[in-house]
């Protein structure tokens, strides 16, 4: 079926390209779609039952035929009648002229489809003869080729032949030579001493015979020298012509195979071609199907044509009524698109007044805690890990225990599922970090928690000193990180895992600040200037319990300082207690008074009291919360009072 519309839509397109004089037909087509009620109504009916059936609308205006035979009857109505019978009249005329069209247009298009068959028959039968002149062209190159092969092959053999003769003769011909040399000295010496053996001996004659002897055993050295110099030239030019041998039959083997691999060339090249001409048969006798196939598709494509145009007309006015109903409903997005758009500003217009509302309510809160002089405690709590016993009232920063009904009140608790480390830095700690900043006054972070909490730091350091902040650009920012203990050595943790320092590291107290000595540095680029160890919460040389000290110094970019004087800094030390030990005797000397006077304990009151104070408890232990939750207690009652005192 895909086919047939294929080829129908391909039929109408060639009825526009060769009836240029459509064009009126399409301006027809137009005034059939607007009158197709009449169309299909007035079908195949007389002039005079269409008059009937389309004048009783008109009855209301006539008046009845009781009443008077001389009625003004309104002429223009009756004319509009009959310009749509007209009209309808030439629509099926034309309708006419397009159905004699189209049954032209398919003859022609089945003797043009027959003519494309068979010119591409001819085609694949011209070159499958092609085909078979080059098998026939390559059969007699291989058959010329078996025989030169067959001559080479003779000829090498003689030439072997030859050769091997050569070569015996030339050895006959030496040891001929030799031999009868050897022969005429045998005869010569043989004379010579007969003469010395028949003259009678004198003493001359015995040292001439001494001599001779001498002479003799001479040249038979010599001569055994000749013999072996012959042996060796001889072997020498053996070995010579056996090289030459082999190189004449490696030359000759390259010849064969080169022939023989042609051979093999020329007989894959006849195989393939016998595929291809077996192929292009298939392919004919595919081309002779389809042939007998679109045949028979154009038949149907015919009867297709005939039910399409007798079920087109219902279907025109149905693409009429979906036409209008589109542009409705275009019409309805679009207006429905200008209202989101308003409601996507009016959006984010209060989403901003929110935000500003929420800094500023922040700010109101921060400067009446200030105004209070109370210290500020937050809670960040883990609800999943916590007793269910405790509730959580948020908005109002409570805790309550179920049991006892105790409650601990903070200025703020905030769930860890809903607020991360970063947003608690950039959404509830910035304000109190910018009014320490802005009143350039030092300023300190407490957390206590009863387990490693090594996100937190790295959370703090992103929101102090991560590229491109605020921070970055109005101040040079240093920092130091030590931990302190008072049962084993202290660490710097700046330093490698592989550096063993033993050294305590000293502190020195100076009004509203504590010196560190220990590795500073400073951040431009965030944690990428920090070791690797600095998140880490197991450090392998780590005391088991101490007290972890931050140090960050902001030094002002566009501070102007007054002859050799440096410009102030602004200190904000970041403590961690992240174990029960150490928060115990934070507790002790701290809140109850004892005479505590441990580094840390000397440190933490230093702190507390010269510079304004940020608690965070982090609840996630259910074992060890009532400890925290008691602590934030004491923090928000009796540091409250002595800074009131003190102040």
């Amino acid at each position: 079926m895909a086919s047939q519309q294929n080829k129908h839509a391909f039929l109408s397109k060639n009825r526009i390209f060769h009836n240029p004089d459509n064009v009126s037909s399409s301006k027809s087509r137009n005034l059939m779609d607007i009158t197709n009620t009449t169309n299909t109504i007035n079908g195949s009916r007389p002039s005079s039952m269409k008059s009937s059936l389309a004048l009783p609308p008109l009855k209301d205006s006539f008046p009845s035929v009781s009443r008077s035979a001389s009625l003004n009857i309104n002429m223009s109505k009756i004319k509009d009648l009959k310009d749509r019978q007209d009209k309808i009249r030439f629509q099926r005329h034309t309708l006419r002229t397009q159905l004699i069209e189209c049954e032209r247009e398919i003859k022609t298009i089945k003797f043009r489809d027959l003519n494309k068959s068979r010119f591409e028959l001819y085609k694949k039968k011209s070159k499958q003869a092609k085909y078979l002149k080059q098998v026939r062209d390559l059969a007699q190159n291989l058959n010329s080729k078996d025989g030169e092969r067959a001559d080479l092959i003779k000829k090498n053999k003689s030439a072997l032949a030859t050769l091997q003769a050569e070569l015996d003769q030339n050895l006959i011909l030496k040891r001929q030579e030799s031999q009868e040399l050897y022969n005429n000295k045998l005869i010569f010496w043989e004379n010579e001493l007969q003469i010395m053996e028949n003259v009678e001996p004198d003493h001359e004659i015995t040292e001439e015979i001494s001599q001779l002897k001498k002479t003799l055993q001479e040249l038979n050295i010599n001569w055994a020298n000749l013999q072996k110099q012959n042996l060796e030239r001889q072997v020498n030019h053996e070995s010579q012509l056996r090289k030459g041998f082999i190189a004449f039959k490696e030359a000759k083997l390259k010849s064969m195979e080169n022939l023989t691999n042609k051979h093999r060339e020329l007989l894959d090249q006849i195989a393939t071609l016998q595929s291809e001409s077996e192929k292009l048969h298939k392919e004919i006798m595919d081309i002779d199907r389809q042939a007998e196939y679109s045949e028979q598709n154009i038949s149907e494509i015919n009867e297709n044509i005939k039910q399409l145009e007798l079920a087109n007309n219902p279907l025109i006015s149905k693409s009429l009524q979906n036409s209008q109903d589109l542009e409705h409903l275009q019409n309805q997005m679009e207006n429905l698109k200008e209202m989101a758009s308003k409601q996507e500003k009016f959006y984010n217009d209060t989403y901003n007044t929110v935000e500003k509302e929420l800094l500023r309510s922040r700010r109101l809160e921060n400067s009446i805690i200030e105004q209070k002089g109370t210290m500020r405690c937050y809670a960040y709590v883990m609800e999943q890990n916590l007793p269910e016993n405790l509730l959580f009232d948020y908005e109002n920063g409570v805790i309550t225990q179920g049991l006892s009904e105790h409650v601990y009140k903070f200025n703020r608790v905030i769930p860890h599922l809903k607020v991360s480390e970063d947003k608690f830095f950039t959404q509830e700690y910035s304000v109190y970090h910018d009014m320490c900043l802005n009143q350039k006054k030092n300023f300190n972070l407490i957390s206590l928690s009863t387990t490693p909490h090594g996100s937190l730091r790295e959370s703090l350091i992103k929101f102090l000193a991560e590229k491109d902040t605020i921070y970055q650009k109005q101040y040079v920012i240093t920092l130091q990180f030590v931990f302190l203990s008072d049962d084993e050595f202290s660490q710097d943790m700046l330093l490698d895992y592989s550096h063993n320092d033993k050294d305590s590291i000293k502190l020195k107290f100076e009004k509203h600040s504590i010196s560190l000595d220990s590795k500073l540095v400073i951040i431009e680029n965030g944690l990428e200037d920090l070791p690797l160890n600095f998140s880490c919460d197991e450090h392998p040389n780590l005391p088991h319990s101490g007290m972890g000290i931050i140090k960050v110094q902001f030094f002002p970019r566009d501070s102007k300082s007054d002859g050799n004087n440096d410009p102030v800094p602004v200190d904000f030390y970041f403590i961690e207690l992240n174990n029960l030990k150490s928060i115990e005797q934070f507790d002790k000397s701290i809140f109850k008074k004892e005479s505590c006077e441990t580094p840390i304990a000397l440190v933490l009151k230093k702190l507390i009291s010269d510079t304004k104070s940020f608690f965070l408890l982090n609840l996630n232990d259910s074992k060890n919360v009532n400890k925290l939750l008691t602590i934030s207690e004491e923090v928000q009652t009796q540091l409250c009072k002595r800074k009131k005192k003190l102040t």
